[in-house]
């Protein structure tokens, strides 16, 4: 596949693409992609200008997903990430899968390893108080530590995650003695940190369906919960993660995809199921709250 890459900025029109790249506020039109050639020319396009931030805005979350299984094949996977939308038009992901990917990427792009970012026109409306949360609330454990084990436990569900007897999936937590086992989204297995008064002693990972202990873990991040983190916890305004994006991103519109329909019927629906859930006596948030209006939203994604 790199040889693929290789002979796609061999070609004259790549050439005369990445020497006219768009300034902000500007566009280029490309034509003659068929299939997955439209995902081999943005691999490309990253490739050659290392030093740009990509987006794709996909229509829908299948489109999305065809465009991260691409673009996964032809580049390195870590610096490719998908940024879905939420399943519902409430605050809160019921689904951990989901707010686990939107938590994950959303930290990582903030960090500087995204540099290839695939999302749908719906997640670019939402509103979300996780860039202050992951900024202000994320938890960094390393041996050597000295934390008073009480109020990590509080911090802990401040966050959003569950506090239950046994970790048995993502976002929980156990304490046990001066044992805690967490789980936190982009931990590729469990962490357990032993503690000796004030101070961590152990850090490693375990295994949940034997519950022992394995490797050692340098570092363990615990990431906020998205839509879990309790309210006295967070002061932050909502954003879009457009906030997120430098002033020279390459924003990429896939032939087809309909952004501006797709942002106004998403304005709607929000609008409709926020009054659903009104009706029904729940105390949730305004529309625009969390949503950003498609009317401020069009001229920042133009630019």
């Amino acid at each position: 596949l790199p040889l693929l890459l290789d002979a796609i900025e061999r070609l004259p029109a790549f050439t005369r693409l990445t020497n006219t790249l768009p300034p902000p506020g500007e566009r280029r039109v490309i034509s003659g992609l068929a299939g997955s050639s439209d995902a081999a020319a943005v691999a490309a396009l990253s490739r050659a200008a290392p030093g740009r931030f990509v987006v794709v805005v996909a229509g829908t979350l299948p489109e999305a997903e065809r465009w991260l299984a691409d673009l996964r094949a032809l580049l390195a996977e870590d610096i490719v990430a998908l940024y879905p939308p939420r399943e519902g038009f409430g605050e809160a992901e019921p689904h951990m899968e989901v707010a686990g990917e939107r938590v994950e990427t959303m930290e990582r792009t903030m960090r500087g390893e995204v540099r290839l970012l695939v999302t749908t026109a719906r997640a670019l409306l939402e509103r979300t108080r996780m860039p202050g949360a992951l900024r202000d609330l994320r938890v960094e454990l390393r041996r050597g530590d000295e934390r008073r084990l009480p109020e990590l436990v509080e911090h802990l569900e401040r966050i959003g995650l569950e506090r239950v007897p046994m970790v048995e999936d993502v976002a929980q937590f156990s304490v046990r003695g001066g044992i805690l086992d967490v789980y936190g989204f982009g931990m590729a297995e469990p962490v357990r940190a032993e503690f000796w008064g004030d101070e961590i002693v152990d850090l490693r990972h375990f295994d949940m369906t034997s519950q022992r202990s394995t490797r050692e873990v340098p570092l363990a991040l615990i990431l906020p919960v998205d839509g879990s983190v309790k309210d006295s916890a967070l002061e932050s305004e909502r954003r879009t993660i457009l906030t997120l994006w430098t002033p020279d991103t390459l924003l990429v519109r896939p032939g087809g995809t309909q952004i501006e329909a797709e942002l106004q019927r998403t304005w709607a629906e929000a609008e409709h199921h926020i009054d659903l859930a009104r009706r029904r006596g729940e105390d949730v948030p305004t529309r625009s709250d969390l949503f950003e209006d498609p009317a401020t939203l069009e001229p920042q994604l133009h630019a």
